[in-house]
């Protein structure tokens, strides 16, 4: 009885250290893994509206009258460095926007118009909570957005000079209060509400390592 009783003793130490160490490298590995890499997609709607609404302003000015406005997603590629709840990183983005001008006196759009925009915006998250695979955090960035603006003409006859283009530069910012991440340690999804430049939702994927 004596030799079972010690047998038992000596097994379930074993199991509770083996069950601690696995426990040990799982939150070593999870701690370990500051590093995060993004790609993600934003609605880019306040972004076009601001587009919109500016070129509306000279519209009033000048006469001209734009049609065919077209303006895609938010592109982006971030970094985040994992400090205790704090992250800081940074994010690039990139959209495009086109659309036809009909300069004043014209009955039918002779130009059109071309926007690249690329967004370099520095970052600073904290979490708020974490258990398990769900984590909520919420971050805000501030930072700049490149403009390429260009005007080329509608005549496939015009010869180049009719081509124009400038590049311009304006402060950009991002406050996403609600933010969603499900996953484990290494890959998971994402999805961010707020306001600014990126627009009002994205969602994409982390990798962490």
């Amino acid at each position: 009885m004596k030799i079972k009783f010690i047998a038992l003793l000596l097994c379930a130490a074993v199991s509770s250290h083996v069950v601690k160490g696995q426990e040990t490298a799982q939150n070593t590995n999870q701690s370990m893994n500051r590093h995060e890499i993004r790609l993600s997609a934003s609605d880019g709607l306040t972004l076009g509206l601001a587009n919109i609404f500016g070129m509306g302003l000279s519209d009033a000015v000048t006469g001209s009258k734009r049609s065919d406005e077209k303006s895609s997603l938010v592109y982006g590629l971030g970094y985040r460095y994992s400090i205790a709840r704090f992250r800081v990183g940074a994010d690039l983005g990139f959209a495009q926007s086109t659309s036809k001008l009909a300069l004043v006196g014209e009955t039918a759009p002779s130009l059109k118009e071309k926007g690249l925009n690329f967004m370099l915006l520095p970052t600073v998250e904290f979490v708020y909570f974490k258990k398990g695979v769900v984590e909520l955090y919420g971050g805000a960035a501030a930072g700049v957005d490149l403009v390429s603006h260009s005007e080329t003409s509608l005549d496939k006859t015009a010869n180049n000079s009719s081509k124009k283009s400038n590049i311009s530069t304006t402060f950009a910012y991002q406050v996403n209060p609600i933010a969603l991440r499900v996953g484990n340690h290494r890959i998971g999804g994402f999805l961010e509400a707020g306001l600014g430049y990126k627009g009002f939702l994205t969602a994409g994927v982390s990798l962490r390592f």
